[in-house]
């Protein structure tokens, strides 16, 4: 038994220190995407804001394009060897319920780099800025 709570106090350590990289509240600085018509769109031409909020284990974002609600969503993430996952439970855009969302991702003081590809392109690009 005494082997079985150590497991388990080692594994929780474990997740907090692996989660506090991300775990915070994070503002979309600058981005791009590529949208349906495979145009490149740049989030500051079209006054695109997002706020990304991060517990140990889950994700929540809301955005807007300029004062119009534009999306939201939230699930589970991981993040592991420079991938970023996020795993949809709920959103507003229509994706179904485990949707999976994988980014090369990095870290770098406050602020957070993400590129989402599909195949040799791009589709995705985000600056996030650590606001809290």
């Amino acid at each position: 038994m005494k082997k079985v709570i150590i497991l388990m106090a080692l594994l929780s350590l474990a997740r907090a220190s692996f989660a506090t990289e991300l775990t915070g509240a994070w503002e979309l600085e600058s981005g791009e995407y590529v949208n349906e018509q495979g145009q490149l769109i740049n989030y500051n031409a079209v006054d695109f804001h997002s706020l990304k909020v991060l517990s140990a284990t889950h994700f929540s974002f809301t955005s807007v394009r300029g004062d119009k609600f534009w999306a939201s969503g939230s699930g589970t993430y991981e993040l592991s060897k420079g991938k970023y996952k996020e795993v949809l439970k709920y959103n507003s855009f229509g994706q179904s319920q485990g949707a999976e969302f994988v980014f090369d991702s990095k870290v770098e003081g406050d602020f957070w780099y993400n590129s989402r590809w599909e195949g040799e392109t791009r589709v995705e690009y985000e600056v996030w800025r650590r606001v809290e």
